[in-house]
């Protein structure tokens, strides 16, 4: 018998600490003056300690000698990023935006939209994903950009026709937008609720009003601030879900509060609807900002909020990059895996032809799944279970190169354990300090 690669080992008070599996998702909590045990050899451990033997060996911290872990992750991996019941494909209608953020790193393109060509390309694109998927049970369709609102009504088509297809194969269909939210009518909403099983909207604010129209305003200088409330309000009384993600930086972190006092005046049927979501900017700078306060006032609120506890979990729910049956098709049929560079050729996977197939020109889905845990310093790495392998982009590109591509040292990957235990355990039992009843 032998230790498992992936354990960690975290304190959790004076009094005890915590042994934590990664490929199993269990923790052993122990007493401190026990510690040292796990420091021996597994055959003397069964004998000084054979009650912790016994957890260890129920957790997986203990395996068998021959058992491969390293292996079983990978197929787990490939798996999930394999699965063939979900297709998701994501589309840029135009890289035009009626707004220009500061920190935005797409360049946007004026007048860009999708050709009537390229809209048929697409549509023997969607012929053939579901002739050839007939395990599909459902189609996500997910709209970026540029702001993807823009030009809706080629957008119209392209969803009435997935629709149609869905409909077809007896499959569900999911649409969602990653939009400003300025240009969003009642009519629009209407058309949406109309054509899909569950309809979803992302939607940022930078800061409280006086700050979000410093950053987001109309060509003649008017903010936003308040068509956008207004407007993801019309979502929520429509039952469509919207992530509303507050952009929060140095500077307009004290503003955030104030959006707080604005959504308190919707009706409770909203709320629902609703959830919020911090995300410093990270062109902001690296000081240290205390945004828990005011997550837990929105939570007190009664809105639900994304934890400030960040929860690991990359290999169950790998990015949608990763995954073999999603594609990114942008205005002008250029495709792409991800969303999180810009849209140059230079950046293209390949492109979509007058056939409807894609020609990958740099490497195919499943040559970027092969690309994730390749490096030795993952193989080994106690929270590979968790991490899945780091961004596949950034392991396409050769980011980091043979060091973590999230850059965690041991430390981090401590905290990382220390935060699934507070999310698992220390919550359930109402932040109680006795942590030594989880155990019990």
């Amino acid at each position: 018998m032998k230790y498992s690669e992936y354990n960690t080992l975290v304190s959790l008070t004076e009094k005890v600490s915590a042994i934590y599996n990664a490929l199993s998702d269990k923790f052993v909590v122990i007493k401190n003056e026990i510690v040292e045990d796990i420091n021996l050899p597994t055959a003397l451990l069964l004998q000084k300690n054979s009650k912790l033997y016994g957890e260890l060996l129920q957790a997986s911290a203990i395996v068998e000698d021959n058992y491969n872990e390293y292996q079983i992750i990978r197929l787990q991996s490939i798996e999930i990023d394999k699965s063939p019941s979900e297709f998701k494909l994501m589309l840029n209608p135009t890289l035009d935006c009626n707004l220009k953020c500061w920190y935005c790193y797409e360049k946007h393109i004026k007048g860009s939209k999708i050709t009537h060509n390229t809209a048929e390309n697409i549509k023997k694109f969607v012929n053939k994903t579901f002739e050839q998927n007939k395990t599909l049970l459902a189609f996500s369709l997910s709209f970026f950009g540029g702001e993807p609102l823009i030009g809706f009504s080629k957008t119209k088509e392209l969803i009435n026709f997935i629709a149609d297809n869905c409909k077809k194969y007896n499959v569900s269909l999911n649409i969602s937008f990653t939009s400003n939210g300025v240009l969003i009518n009642k009519k629009m909403v209407d058309f949406l609720i109309g054509q899909s099983d569950r309809v979803s909207f992302q939607i940022s604010l930078d800061g409280g009003e006086i700050e979000h129209n410093k950053v987001r305003f109309f060509p003649s200088k008017k903010g936003t601030y308040r068509k956008i409330l207004q407007n993801i309000q019309l979502l929520a009384l429509n039952r469509i879900s919207v992530i509303l993600r507050i952009n929060y930086t140095t500077e307009n972190l004290y503003s955030i509060p104030s959006i707080l006092t604005d959504l308190k005046e919707w009706k409770e049927e909203c709320k629902s609807y609703l959830k919020i979501d911090f995300q410093r900017v990270w062109q902001d700078g690296m000081s240290e900002l205390d945004i828990d306060p005011i997550l837990d006032n929105f939570a007190d609120a009664g809105f639900m909020v994304s934890s400030p506890f960040h929860n690991v979990d990359n290999l169950k729910f790998s990015c949608y990059a990763d995954k073999l049956n999603q594609v990114l098709i942008n205005y002008n049929g250029d495709v792409y895996k991800c969303t999180a560079r810009d849209f140059s050729i230079e950046n293209r996977f390949g492109y979509l032809s007058e056939t409807g197939d894609i020609v990958w020109t740099i490497m195919t889905p499943e040559e970027r799944i092969e690309t994730k845990m390749q490096k030795e310093v993952c193989k080994t790495c106690s929270i590979l279970p968790l991490c899945g392998g780091g961004c596949s982009q950034k392991c396409v590109e050769g980011c980091y190169g043979d060091d973590c591509t999230y850059g965690y040292d041991e430390n981090a990957k401590k905290e990382i354990v220390l935060n699934r235990f507070y999310n698992y355990f220390v919550k359930k039992h109402e932040k109680s300090t006795d942590l030594q009843t989880v155990r019990e």
